[in-house]
């Protein structure tokens, strides 16, 4: 009896453990020239075998002109593999840059800005991921937008370097002892931003599927 007794709370553990919604957010000053001009909110929900990430910022930049831009990127995982993302940019109100990734029957249409890019072998680390996950010396990371592979090079213990093949852009991730991206600095044609730490809900549980 006692042993059908812990085989059904076991059970339980387990279908419970299955359904639970788990939650952490991270909020990061975005600074220009030592300046801060916005904030980007960064979040990860896992269900189940599913894990959605997501970004949110909004930055107010005076160069040539007050500009407000806003960026949203949606990112969908399941079973450790990328499914779907969606990724916005506004300025002053209007769309800029666009890009959705969906995977169908085993291969990736990606569409940015109307061009269409295909891709065949399932990916399981895209940039978005790296707010949460500190990567490996010669390790490739998917970009979602643009469709195609960077490479990380290891600076530091906590410090790499992100390569983008194609423009030859570095950026540069730092993180803490935990493996949360503490800072990061996108390097552009024009100027430099930083995204620092600014603050971090642990995991919780949200409720339940």
């Amino acid at each position: 009896m006692k042993n059908k007794v812990s085989v059904i709370l076991l059970l339980l553990a387990i279908v419970i453990g299955c359904n639970m919604l788990v939650a952490q957010e991270y909020k990061y000053d975005v600074n220009v020239f030592g300046k801060t001009i916005g904030t980007v909110i960064a979040n990860r929900t896992i269900k189940g075998t599913k894990i959605e990430y997501s970004t949110n910022s909004l930055s107010t930049i005076r160069f040539f002109g007050k500009k407000e831009i806003s960026t949203i990127m949606k990112t969908l995982y399941e079973n450790n593999v990328l499914k779907k993302s969606f990724y916005e940019v506004k300025k002053n109100g209007k769309i800029r840059e666009k890009s959705t990734l969906e995977y169908l029957n085993s291969v990736y249409n990606i569409i940015t800005d109307g061009e269409k890019t295909k891709h065949t072998k399932p990916i399981h680390l895209s940039t978005i991921m790296l707010t949460y996950y500190k990567p490996k010396d010669k390790e490739k990371v998917f970009e979602e937008v643009g469709g195609f592979y960077k490479k990380i090079k290891k600076i530091k213990v906590n410090e790499f370097e992100l390569i983008n093949p194609r423009s030859r852009h570095i950026d540069t991730y730092i993180y803490n002892d935990e493996g949360i991206m503490e800072k990061c600095i996108v390097r552009k044609t024009l100027f430099n931003f930083e995204m620092i730490l600014k603050s971090k809900n642990k995991q919780k549980l949200v409720g339940k599927l």
